[in-house]
């Protein structure tokens, strides 16, 4: 290579090189200066060319301190944040906005689910929105968005009611009207349409859905068609016809809550297991939660169960009228405007139900004098509901309930030398109202106003004394009278977004006032005198997602704030629901829970067992708290259903009352724990309905004063329950009904000294038979029931008590379970 080649070559490299370094020398070093002028500088630093709207830039100012190793880089990091872009045409940067591209339009869905023919709203009722599954309100009403689809498929089902699937529009106030089963129906329309007859399960872990229109048509159908249908149903004890409380998956009495409208039922179910505390007229809707439930749900260690009342017709006046050889029930509806109704409602026993034989003595056969008994009873009731209804839902009411159910009996027995005569009365006065308000928003929110307040007022006394026949004196021994006034009122407010159908939080607040007022006399000296008052603050944040198409998580959490003790309590709770195919849908949860109103216990001297309320302070009265776990699984078609449930509680904070003798009474905390499983199986064809559930389970206790420290049966502790329940549409207008229950003893006594005191196993068959008349314009049934058809020997749960009679001889009274009882009934509608 010659010099001059060589030379050359030096001096292309330091070229080359010296443009390369020239091209990493971009440096940027400004704080909020405007855009326009830092591309003026740049322009002038590094002989760039731009073009650009100055009077847009200038609104946009930028800070960067960097070195670019080329000039695209440079503008890369100036524009990121910013709504500008750049382009390089020939030797000119452009700058230009970005292009936000259009977001989808989005389409609302809006509207309510009602009865055909009277207009009646039909809460939690079930839709499918394009594949989206979902439930209405209280009052029927839905909210569904979509984005970029403007026509929506919808299928819409409740039970008792036949399946619509239609297809709706984007707008407001659509009125799905749903027709039940037990209306008169051409009969090609029966046939190519489903119906959701009866009960659904598996919607949600430990909840059941149950079919108000089925349950007239059980046997007992008249005063007691709620609870005949509930105690049918798996984890929800039918055998014992606890005349106090329901017991759900191993609960304390007093654990459980049964509310209506809103309002606590209080007086659960009365002396006479044929008459429920809540009219059959009055109710819609009813759904059960048996654990594990979520943080929208009231504070308590059992289950719920929530009764949605009637809000009357609006189409025209009508009358419901029932007669059977017990009572006597009428319900008048009638519409005061377009969008406003009225519904009244009155029950009443006409003449004493029971009679001297009802009241039975377990262990007194083998005694040489007989036991005079006469009972007597009394029960009526009243409601009444105002409702105004919007067309997009909203809905405004006022109801309010009344009811008195008084009982009593007089246990005389002659002896030689002696008369002992004992009076046992019981006397529970209810009552109760709920103001509700809930809007429906455009945009798909809701939002819940909710007043509720109600009220017990339960006496209970018990009087003991001897007549010496020999000096003709009178001896007093037991004269103890308990009053116990309690009333609990509720302010809450309830929000849920709903502008995206696949992330739907909700949030809630709520002021809860209890009030419990306790006196006991004995011998006219007071020896009891409490006047408990106590406020809490209590909030929930819920937010429900769909993670797929096919798996839903819900997870929230409540807490709860004691005024009068200044001290709070957080209860995280979580829900899993995953569709498994077409037709498995499996469920997870698991709560933490908390109870401040509370039942505590009483084991009087004579072995004895009643129950009072208490208001819960952490310090002499315990906070009760609770675990569940709930696991599931539904396999569900068009007409064959079948369920299974598993379950833990574990509960901690009972307080229970042992009294030794007169002058000696302690106190214990325990603890207990329930487990067990459900299984359900149900099948439904040609206007037919059959079901059966087995329940197994187990419910302990341990306190300090047992004499072994460890877990034995609690008081309601059952093993094993059958229930079975057949509906026949055996022609057009007659039904036939037989319903059957068999469950294992409970333990009798709670001091369990022998075997011999444990309750003996529970058989009960049940028919019906239900004549549907049609005349004119009265519509309505003729039925009989036998309760009881083969007059099985069963005794009510915890109802026994102990008559020391003397030193040696006690008599145990218990008052035995519906026996045979024919119910002859008339239920006419005009």
């Amino acid at each position: 290579m010659s010099v001059f080649q060589r030379v050359f070559l030096i001096l292309s490299v330091f070229l080359i090189f010296g443009k390369v370094v020239s091209a990493q020398e971009y440096r940027v070093d400004c704080k909020d200066q405007s855009l326009n002028r830092l591309l003026v500088e740049l322009r002038q630093q590094y002989d760039l060319q731009f073009s650009f709207d100055d009077q847009k830039l200038s609104r946009f100012s930028v800070s960067i301190s960097k070195n670019f190793s080329s000039a695209p880089a440079l503008l890369d990091a100036i524009f990121r944040d910013l709504p500008f872009t750049w382009e390089l045409m020939g030797e000119v940067y452009v700058i230009f906005e970005k292009e936000i591209p259009e977001a989808p339009p989005e389409f609302y869905l809006s509207g309510q689910v009602i009865e055909k023919e009277t207009g009646e709203s039909l809460p939690f009722s079930h839709l499918s929105i394009n594949g989206y599954q979902t439930v209405t309100d209280v009052n029927g009403a839905f909210r569904y968005t979509a984005t970029g689809d403007s026509v929506f498929q919808v299928k819409a089902s409740h039970l008792g009611c036949f399946v619509m699937d239609t297809l709706l529009f984007p707008g407001r106030s659509h009125r799905i009207e749903l027709t039940p089963f037990a209306y008169d129906l051409p009969e090609v329309i029966v046939s190519y349409n489903v119906v959701e007859r009866s009960v659904q399960m598996g919607e949600a872990p430990g909840m059941i859905s149950l079919n108000s229109y089925i349950a007239g048509y059980l046997p007992g159908s008249g005063d007691n068609a709620v609870f005949n249908l509930l105690r049918l149903q798996p984890g929800i004890v039918a055998a014992g016809e606890q005349p106090n409380d329901l017991i759900i998956w191993g609960s304390y009495e007093g654990t459980s809550k049964v509310k209506y409208d809103g309002m606590t039922i209080w007086g659960l179910k009365n002396f006479n297991d044929n008459i429920s505390a809540v009219n059959p007229f009055m109710s819609k809707n009813v759904e059960v939660f048996k654990g594990a439930y979520d943080a929208t749900h009231d504070d308590l260690v059992g289950g719920v169960v929530e009764i949605a009342g009637k809000t009357g017709r609006r189409d025209r006046a009508g009358v419901n009228l029932f007669l059977n050889n017990e009572t006597i029930n009428g319900m008048v509806e009638t519409p005061l405007s377009e969008r406003s109704s009225v519904v009244l409602a009155f029950r009443q026993t006409y003449y004493n139900l029971f009679e001297p034989e009802d009241i039975d003595f377990s262990d007194s056969r083998d005694l040489e004098y007989k036991i005079d008994v006469e009972p007597e009873y009394r029960f009526r009731d009243f409601n009444a509901k105002y409702s105004w209804q919007e067309d997009d839902g909203s809905l405004f009411y006022v109801s309010m309930l009344f009811g008195d159910d008084d009982f009593a009996y007089s246990a005389r027995q002659e002896r030689q030398q002696n008369i002992i005569t004992q009076t046992t009365s019981e006397e529970n006065h209810q009552y109760g109202g709920t103001l509700f308000w809930g809007e429906n928003f455009k945009n798909g929110d809701r939002l819940k106003l909710q007043g509720s307040w109600s009220g017990l007022n339960s006496t209970y006394g018990v009087r003991r004394y001897i007549e010496n026949l020999r000096f003709n004196r009178m001896f007093p021994r037991v004269d103890n009278e308990t009053v116990t006034k309690m009333d609990e009122g509720v302010l809450k407010v309830d929000y849920q977004f709903q502008r995206k159908a696949r992330n739907v939080p909700r949030i809630g607040l709520e002021l809860v006032r209890d009030h419990l007022n306790v006196t006991e006399d004995s011998s006219d000296m007071e020896t009891i005198s409490s006047d408990f008052e106590g406020y809490r603050i209590a909030g929930f944040l819920q937010n429900k997602m769909m993670l797929s198409e096919h798996f839903e998580l819900k997870a929230g959490v409540r807490m709860n704030h004691l005024l009068y003790t200044s001290k709070s309590y957080l209860d995280p709770r979580v829900e899993l629901q995953y569709q498994l195919g077409q037709n498995i849908k499996l469920n997870a949860a698991w709560g933490q829970y908390h109870q401040f109103l509370v039942k505590s216990s009483l084991f009087d001297e004579t072995d004895n067992f009643r129950y009072t309320w208490s208001l819960a302070d952490g310090e002499k009265i315990p906070v009760m708290n609770s675990q569940h776990w709930v696991g599931g699984v539904t396999w569900a078609d068009n007409d064959l259903t079948i369920s299974i449930d598993g379950y833990y509680k574990s509960v901690n904070g009972f307080t229970r009352y042992v009294r030794f003798s007169q002058s000696r009474e302690e106190v214990y905390e325990g603890t207990g724990q329930s487990y067990g499983l459900d299984v359900f199986l149900k099948k439904d064809f040609k206007g037919h309905t059959f079901w059966t559930s087995y329940s197994v389970g187990r419910a302990e206790e341990l306190f300090s004063y047992f004499p072994k420290q460890q877990y034995r049966r609690a008081p309601h502790d059952q093993r094993h329950e059958l229930k079975m329940a057949a509906l026949v549409h055996l022609f057009k207008d007659v039904h036939v009904s037989a319903t059957y229950v068999f469950g294992t003893g409970f333990p009798l006594y709670a001091n369990y000294l022998s075997d011999r005191f444990t309750e003996p196993d529970y058989n009960r068959l049940d028919l019906a038979l239900v004549y549907r008349l049609s005349l004119y314009k009265i519509n309505g049934e003729l039925g009989l029931s036998l309760l009881n058809a083969l007059d099985h020997y069963n005794v009510k749960y915890s109802s026994f008590e102990q008559i020391p009679l003397d030193q040696l001889n006690t008599a145990y009274i218990d008052a035995e379970a519906v026996d045979f009882t024919p119910l002859v009934f008339l239920k006419l509608r005009f």
